[in-house]
């Protein structure tokens, strides 16, 4: 909507000195150079000069459209942000009806409480950041924000892929084969036994998914606790050093979070 209108404003400002230009060397006003009169041959000068720098000044956003430096902030994966997953309250009636299932509830537990956490934690730290220590709005106060933001979003995302684990994953059916495999028993039964050792193979592996995604949420809740702690000690500015390494360890953290998405 902003580039839509600031062309039209370029070409309304195009069109008036254009008109402007036709109406001041036309011959009803007839300006020139070498006009007899002295003040009509500076006001020609002038015009010569004038008219093309005025064009080129509001001409040049059109220039430099679509070249504008990127700030170097780290950007926020569209795939991850908070509002692809809603308010998180679909996410966190789908993990309540799983903290019963056979095994896996758990980890439902978990993940629940990692979203609640994650949520409480984001409001806790940008609440600090706007009283007194970086300004609403400002790019400061953005860059920050935007990475609590992100935190909070991967916390969600991984919680969301624990909670489709949960759903596919059959406990009854693992705990069966856990038993049967780790005994012996497997090889006095009717069924094949590579195929039920596969099968608890790639049971395990799933676990060792969810292990994965409940784990690098709480290092990232932990990242969030240290970052809180240090907010609320310290005076935050643009340049602050340490306000600096916290968001970069954070982000490293992130990157390490989506591992299994």
């Amino acid at each position: 909507m902003d580039g839509a209108m600031n062309l039209r404003r370029i070409i309304l400002s195009d069109v008036a000195i254009a008109a402007l230009a036709v109406a001041l060397w036309s011959p009803i006003v007839g300006l020139s150079p070498f006009d007899p009169n002295i003040l009509r041959a500076a006001a020609a000068i002038t015009s010569y000069v004038a008219i093309p720098a005025a064009a080129v000044v509001v001409n040049r956003p059109l220039l430099s459209m679509g070249d504008e430096e990127v700030e170097p902030s780290h950007r926020i994966d569209p795939a991850i942000r908070g509002d692809a997953l809603g308010n998180g309250d679909d996410l966190r009636r789908a993990l309540e009806e799983q903290v019963n299932l056979p095994y896996v509830g758990s980890y439902a537990q978990d993940a629940l409480r990692q979203v609640d956490a994650a949520r409480r934690k984001r409001h806790q730290i940008v609440d600090m950041l706007s009283t007194g220590k970086l300004t609403p709005g400002s790019l400061a106060w953005q860059r920050f924000v935007s990475g609590i933001d992100e935190a909070e979003s991967t916390i969600r995302r991984n919680a969301a892929l624990a909670s489709s684990v949960c759903t596919s994953f059959d406990g009854d059916d693992y705990l069966h084969l856990y038993q049967i495999v780790s005994s012996g028993a497997y090889r006095n039964d009717n069924l094949d036994d590579d195929v039920q050792v596969e099968r608890l193979r790639i049971y395990q592996n799933t676990i060792t998914q969810l292990k994965g995604l409940i784990g690098n949420n709480e290092k990232l809740l932990l990242e969030l606790d240290r970052f809180a702690s240090e907010v609320s000690m310290q005076s935050m500015t643009p340049s602050d050093e340490s306000s600096e390494r916290m968001l970069s360890e954070m982000r490293v953290l992130i990157d390490e979070a989506r591992l299994y998405e």
